[in-house]
């Protein structure tokens, strides 16, 4: 299984990041315009077992997928996990650690593997890296002028 991991430093405490990044509303807010994220299905809030369903663009297509909550230990930690969508397998580990006075480090680990078939000739774990790369470069900017 692949990996990516990588962190923002934020002016901030760990219950304001962890409560902005449950509100799903704020998700979108911080997801890069060109993915096209859109939820068809989402609570306001996140919560241990909340399903969220949505749609992306990845590829050259719309693709569709379902995530799961699967820990929540609120502020510090939350994990999401594809029940399906365009990936073999996907887990999205979101930590939260102060890291001194008013300050936190919010840390996404990712597991994934690439889809199988012929889609895994296209999609491939170096072009996924490439992916989550600008995506998380797109969302920690969009926190640091959140949150500073």
């Amino acid at each position: 299984m692949a990996s990516f991991e990588t962190s923002v430093q934020l002016s901030t405490t760990p219950q304001a990041i962890f409560d902005f990044l449950i509100d799903t509303d704020n998700i979108l807010k911080i997801s890069p315009p060109d993915t096209g994220l859109s939820f068809t299905s989402k609570p306001d809030k996140l919560y241990k077992g909340a399903i969220l369903e949505f749609k992306i663009q990845g590829f050259g297509q719309v693709q569709k997928g379902t995530h799961e909550i699967i820990v929540f230990e609120e502020p510090n930690v939350f994990t999401e996990l594809q029940i399906s969508g365009p990936l073999k397998s996907y887990t999205h580990e979101h930590r939260i650690v102060a890291s001194g006075d008013n300050q936190v480090t919010v840390t996404d680990l990712l597991e994934f593997e690439p889809p199988g078939g012929l889609l895994g000739f296209l999609i491939t774990e170096s072009k996924l890296l490439d992916l989550f790369d600008e995506g998380f470069y797109h969302r920690h900017n969009a926190l640091k002028e959140i949150f500073g």
